[in-house]
């Protein structure tokens, strides 16, 4: 199987236990969340999730809290394939900054303004 991560990168934020915010394309073959309960569809999701990261001489360490962030299913597919990876990338393009804007407002988190 293809690496089910389309593209990840990491926007600087700050608020409470945060430093990041980290923005992920990937492949999911849905199913049951055990979590919520419910079956998702198998498909690209876009994902924004607060994290706090840090550098130990080279060995960079990541660390979350289990239910922070949100996900969007942004193209529902019947298996994986490169042509619907560049489809799905297209397609995040228009739902990224309201996610973005979602976690930020719901933690309480502000993105630091790059240069």
């Amino acid at each position: 199987m293809a690496n089910p991560r389309v593209f990840t990168k990491y926007i600087p934020a700050k608020g409470p236990d945060v430093n990041n915010l980290k923005v992920e394309l990937y492949y999911s073959l849905g199913g049951m969340n055990y979590f919520t309960y419910k079956t998702e569809a198998r498909g690209y999701y876009l994902s924004v999730t607060p994290v706090e990261r840090s550098d130990h001489s080279g060995y960079v360490c990541e660390s979350t809290t289990l239910g922070h962030g949100i996900k969007h299913l942004v193209k529902e597919v019947a298996r994986q394939s490169a042509r619907a990876a560049e489809e799905a990338k297209e397609l995040a393009k228009r739902y990224e900054q309201s996610l973005i804007d979602y976690v930020c407002r719901e933690e309480g988190i502000e993105v630091i303004a790059g240069d």
